[in-house]
């Protein structure tokens, strides 16, 4: 498969995988850059068949690096004072419940350990198999299984306290 075809094949799901592994908006479009650069390097290592399992190892990697640059130049920002760019296909009403529905689900998975953030959005969000998920962490089946049972428990356990601290304030469910 020549680049642009990978490309074109991957941008999306690489995108939307370091968007929910922490990559900030500001960075997400570098940080898919940086993984596709790492491929243009390494196209002749890609085995046939296993290009997403390549890329999605590279975007684990790149987003770790800029989760971890990230919280060393860490920020406070106001999420209010945070233009959002409109959705034209919803109405404001949908688009700011999908808007606070996203800020939710990244609020739970960024108090998340990395290494169950990174089994459950893989197998949750992106839909991979649990070997496919171990190949690309390069731990066997059965850690990336144990790995996703807690992970599924703490995202749970998060999501409750989420939930709660919202009802205490007044919001909903």
């Amino acid at each position: 498969m020549d680049l642009r075809s990978l490309f074109e094949t991957h941008y999306a799901s690489i995108w939307r995988l370091l968007r929910r592994l922490g990559v900030l908006p500001a960075q997400l479009d570098d940080a898919a850059q940086e993984v596709f650069w790492v491929a243009a390097r390494r196209l002749r290592d890609i085995e046939p068949g296993r290009e997403h399992s390549f890329l999605y190892g590279v975007a684990l990697r790149v987003a770790a690096n800029e989760v971890r640059r990230q919280k060393a130049a860490m920020r406070v920002v106001d999420l209010e004072q945070v233009p959002a760019l409109p959705d034209q296909r919803l109405s404001p009403e949908e688009h700011l419940v999908e808007q606070q529905a996203r800020a939710l689900l990244d609020d739970v998975l960024n108090r998340m350990p990395i290494d169950l953030r990174t089994v459950f959005v893989l197998f949750e969000i992106e839909g991979l198999e649990v070997r496919q998920i171990a190949e690309i962490e390069e731990i066997p089946v059965g850690t990336a299984s144990s790995r996703l049972r807690r992970a599924r428990e703490e995202f749970s356990a998060i999501a409750k306290r989420v939930r709660a601290n919202l009802v205490a304030r007044g919001g909903h469910r």
